[in-house]
């Protein structure tokens, strides 16, 4: 008993001093093993840091590179605008062909691109900044034979840079023109804002009248336009700039009061013209009796107002007649002078008009009235004095509120007119007419 007791006396001691050294020897141990790693750990890193400072000193980690396939080619196309750009008139008209021509090309193949290239230039205007970012497409498009084979085909031709494709625009007749009609622009646009017909569709009347006499008229052309830059006045076929014919200046006025003809456009029409000493309601089919106030109005020197106001009266006409069908000629300029060509016994408004009136020969190419109008309308000639609008006519109610003045002007225009009679008389009276 004394041996057990004494055996378990010792196993006592022995389990309460066991345990304490073994919960000591494992914190030591915890200690020791973290603090070995983080000093490994900071000598790795002091190492990395060695390392890299060494490889970088020594360019150990440079990339070799390579020069790009097409180096030569960019380095060119600097060198062509830092040096060779030339900004001369002459290099900006033949810049902008090339651009362009270039963009139309790309269009085919490409039209988001093209896009894109054609707004930056209309954004800032600058041709170089265009034509580079077309040598970026064309590197790009280097193996589309296709593309590449128009794009060389493409070539500056200085005796065609100013040619146009409508080829009545072409001729010397037309820069003549051109300039005699500035001096109409304040009449014109005048009549425009009074009866709500677009200035560009009065013009384009005017245009067709005056083109088509290049050829049949020339040397009447160029004794009047040439040298003084006027307009003709074909008295072979009507009156006036436009050509209006008697009978049909006569049924113009007419229609302006005759509430009963497919014609009529409005009360408000009849307004505008200044019916003094007419008494257009009353006129019958005989131009004798009213002849000479409608005469000496459209073949008026000098102001042409009333040439563009019955010019203008003509087309409201036609509209008119072809909106109570169901139809509008508003945006239709073809058939407006084709109608102002051949007249109101032409106007049957249906879907689908067709184009004419008179033939005539330009240079070698042969019109029709009609045609030659609608070639003009959206050629962009001229539009820096008669933009297209897109609107032919404007709704009679809105140019009644537009014009909630008319009287006045009336009789401002009145005013005018017998004053330059009361000086014409005079003048005629001391022998100068």
């Amino acid at each position: 008993m004394e041996i057990e007791e004494e055996a378990e006396s010792t196993d006592l001691n022995q389990i309460t001093f066991d345990k304490p050294r073994k919960k000591r020897f494992g914190f030591k141990r915890f200690i020791r093993i973290s603090y070995f790693t983080v000093l490994h750990l900071l000598a790795a890193g002091a190492l990395f840091a060695i390392f890299t400072a060494l490889a970088v000193h020594f360019k150990w980690t440079n990339d070799n590179g390579s020069v790009d396939l097409n180096s030569r080619y960019m380095t060119e196309s600097a060198d062509k605008y830092n040096q060779g750009f030339k900004t001369d008139s002459m290099s900006v008209v033949k810049n902008e062909y090339i651009m362009f021509r270039q963009i139309g090309v790309l269009t085919k193949y490409s039209p988001n691109n093209a896009k894109t290239i054609l707004e930056s230039y209309h954004k800032t205007g600058n041709i170089e900044v265009a034509l580079r970012m077309l040598d970026a497409v064309n590197l790009c498009m280097i193996k589309n034979r296709s593309y590449q084979k128009e794009i060389a085909q493409i070539k500056w031709d200085k005796n065609d840079k100013a040619l146009s494709v409508f080829a009545w625009s072409n001729y010397k007749e037309w820069k003549q023109f051109c300039k005699a009609i500035k001096a109409d622009k304040h009449a014109i646009d005048s009549v425009s804002a009074l009866t709500g017909v677009e200035s560009r569709m009065i013009v384009m009347c005017l245009v067709g009248e005056q083109v088509r006499m290049f050829n049949s008229g020339r040397e009447k052309f160029k004794k009047y336009v040439t040298p003084f830059n006027r307009l003709i006045l074909p008295k072979n076929r009507g009156y006036g700039v436009t050509g209006i014919l008697q009978n049909t200046a006569v049924r113009i006025e007419q229609n302006l009061y005759d509430k009963n003809s497919p014609f009529y456009p409005g009360d408000y029409f009849q307004k505008c013209l200044n019916a003094k000493d007419s008494f257009p309601e009353l006129i019958n089919d005989t131009i004798e009796a009213h002849k000479n106030i409608i005469i000496q109005r459209l073949i008026k020197g000098g102001d042409h107002f009333y040439s563009y106001l019955y010019t203008a009266f003509f087309l409201r006409q036609f509209e008119a007649h072809w909106q109570k069908a169901g139809f509008t000629l508003s945006n239709r300029p073809e058939i407006l002078g084709t109608l102002f060509n051949l007249g109101y016994q032409k106007s049957k408004p249906k879907k689908n008009p067709s184009v004419g009136g008179s033939n005539f020969i330009v240079g070698d190419k042969d019109y029709t009235f009609g045609g030659l109008c609608y070639e003009f309308y959206y050629s962009g000639e001229l539009q820096d004095l008669f933009p297209l609008t897109g609107q032919g006519f404007l709704p009679v109610k809105e140019v009644m509120e537009n014009n909630k003045d008319l009287d006045e002007i009336i009789k401002k225009r009145l005013e005018k007119e017998e004053k330059e009679e009361e000086e014409r008389l005079k003048l005629e009276a001391a022998g100068a007419l």
